[in-house]
């Protein structure tokens, strides 16, 4: 049923819910009303028949619902060591978006009753965990997207097991937290908008039965989502990093798809300042082997976020349709909100490199649509940027279909104190000494230092930029590292400091390539690429070979070594890298000066 006019005016009286009480008067009656309406739906079946990709998409999506129907209901059971209930929330919430969207397109009913038994093996739960809120939040959105999906196929049994559970164990847990002030109603990260995107779903799936109560977490969860939308300013990134970007953004457009489809507007969501580049982080930050540059706790293959296509759309930007449109495995979302005519970013023109001030990461990149070509990125940015490690400068490199310097990534999340700021840089992988970074006398840059990209540039035969890293190094008076790709083919690192007579510099990156040692040249095979690196400054300098090996508990990083430059005192370290064969000097004329004429 509607909001009545009565229940309206009750709720206009109550100050905390005035906002949305009035957001709830432009309700849209009845169901489907979350993520997509019943005019979209109509289109639906012929945006998946246009192309083959919509097509496939259609066929694996019904392949998994028509495989869930006979599985059991997930049991609820937390991680291994730590009581974090998200690995039952997002297997839920996969399976909603599978049955439901199958009952969108099909109308079998099958999928609803399916659905409808998931929905009772978890409304049995005694909770939904609040203590990691995260949980819930996944947990309300699966739930409501059930509840408006199958609210048609559903008896008033089902719909009143659904509405209750949301209720009880989402949003009166949420509603309490606003009043405790948790702290994820005050943070700017990924917790905000999955928290937020969560709540704001529950709200609208049952505004009719619960006006008040949908109200006041309107009132409260917008708000709150604002700052954490901002994080997106100025240009689309997100400084935990890729796969806390895909994360972040698959709630933040739950959140504005959903007020747009049961209001009629996201409240200006939408227009808030970055949002609109959004999908050129993710796009920028994926190398030519399809793996992405895993800064900040991050994977290195990290899925293609559905929210992809909804960007796609709001934003008309089709090379986020194209992006998502290349993964091999399909969420019901993304085939909810799919859109045809997906670009390439080489056939529109799109640069080939890319700055993203605030987080500062610059990615510089060889060509579009191949494989082998090369690719470097590096980052600045600010140590203490949640999921952050002490890694301002740290590069990953690609070559011949092969990435050559990694990102170790995070390690177990269950290690002790591994999000304390006390015990988190204790462990290699978040440490200085765990990243392609600059040392020096081995010790790790401070936690709250950060570094901005002062040069970029963007030309075909020398693409560059440089980063001052002065903060994160007190021990010199000055430092700076640039990045370089030149005539779209050999990579550099260029380190240039100032003060650091008698401190022992150490230039190091980590690879899980097999290194021949020659002096001033090294070797780097994988698979079939091989790469050559060589050090133009300083003279006299050797690269030396160890192992990044770790004790238990932590990951013990096997095969994987440092390609190291001890150069005690040294002003400049450069080290270049060419692949298929030595590195020319004819070709590194440019980077001979120094990094503060790059510009």
């Amino acid at each position: 049923m509607a909001v009545t006019r009565r229940a309206t005016l009750a709720l206009l009286a109550l100050p905390a819910c005035a906002q949305g009480a009035g957001l709830l008067a432009t309700l849209r009656p009845g169901h489907p009303r979350l993520l997509t309406t019943p005019a979209e739906l109509a289109t639906l079946p012929a945006r998946l028949a246009a192309e083959e990709t919509g097509r496939r998409w259609r066929t694996a999506l019904l392949r998994d619902a028509d495989g869930l129907l006979a599985r059991p209901p997930v049991e609820r059971r937390f991680e291994a060591r730590r009581p974090v209930l998200l690995p039952t929330s997002r297997e839920i919430l996969r399976r909603t978006e599978a049955l439901g969207v199958a009952f969108l397109l099909t109308a079998d009913p099958r999928y609803a009753a399916r659905l409808a038994a998931e929905m009772r093996a978890a409304a049995a739960y005694p909770d939904w965990n609040p203590s990691h809120f995260l949980d819930v939040a996944e947990m309300t959105t699966a739930f409501a997207l059930a509840l408006d999906w199958c609210h048609a196929a559903w008896g008033e049994a089902d719909r009143a097991m659904a509405r209750d559970a949301i209720i009880a164990k989402g949003l009166q847990p949420g509603l309490e937290g606003f009043r405790q002030r948790a702290f994820w109603t005050r943070v700017t990260h990924n917790w905000a908008l999955v928290c937020m995107g969560g709540l704001v779903c529950g709200a609208l799936a049952v505004a009719e039965d619960a006006p008040m109560l949908a109200a006041e977490i309107l009132s409260l969860a917008i708000p709150a989502a604002r700052p954490a939308l901002a994080s997106y300013a100025p240009d689309g990134a997100w400084d935990e990093g890729v796969a806390y970007w895909d994360y972040a953004t698959q709630y933040a457009v739950f959140l504005m798809a959903a007020l747009d489809s049961a209001l009629g507007s996201d409240q200006g969501l939408s227009a808030v300042p970055g949002l609109a580049e959004a999908w050129r982080f993710r796009l920028h930050l994926e190398g030519p082997t399809g793996r992405v540059f895993n800064f900040a706790d991050g994977p290195e293959g990290v899925r293609n976020t559905p929210a992809l296509m909804w960007l796609a759309r709001r934003y008309q930007a089709p090379a986020a349709a194209w992006l998502i449109g290349r993964a091999p495995g399909v969420t019901g979302t993304g085939v909810l909100w799919y859109q045809p005519g997906g670009q390439a970013p080489g056939a529109m023109g799109l640069p080939l490199d890319a700055r993203f001030r605030h987080v500062e990461v610059a990615s510089l990149r060889g060509a579009w649509g191949e494989p082998g070509a090369s690719w470097i990125a590096f980052k600045g940015g600010d140590n203490a940027a949640n999921h952050g490690n002490l890694d301002l400068g740290t590069f990953v490199m690609e070559a011949g279909g092969e990435r050559f310097a990694i990102d170790l990534g995070a390690d177990d999340y269950a290690l002790p104190g591994y999000f304390s700021p006390g015990q988190r840089f204790s462990y290699y992988r978040n440490a200085t000494a765990g990243q392609n970074a600059l040392l020096v006398d081995g010790a790790d840059q401070p936690a709250r230092a950060t570094a901005a990209i002062t040069t970029f540039r963007s030309e075909p035969g020398f693409a560059r930029a440089v980063a001052d890293l002065s903060a994160g190094y007190p021990a010199l008076a000055s430092a700076r590292r640039g990045i370089a790709l030149l005539d779209r083919r050999v990579m550099v690192v260029a380190d240039e400091v100032t003060g650091s007579a008698g401190r022992r510099l150490r230039w190091q990156m980590h690879t899980r390539a097999a290194v021949e040692l020659a002096g001033a040249a090294a070797v780097l095979r994988q698979g079939a690429a091989v790469l050559h690196a060589r050090i133009l400054e300083p003279a006299g300098a050797v690269f030396s070979l160890d192992s990044a090996a770790r004790p238990p508990p932590e990951n013990p990083n096997t095969g994987v070594q440092r390609l190291a430059v001890e150069a005690t005192g040294a002003a400049r370290i450069l080290v270049a890298f060419a692949p298929g064969e030595p590195v020319a000097e004819d070709r590194v004329a440019p980077v001979r000066r120094p990094v503060t004429a790059w510009g």
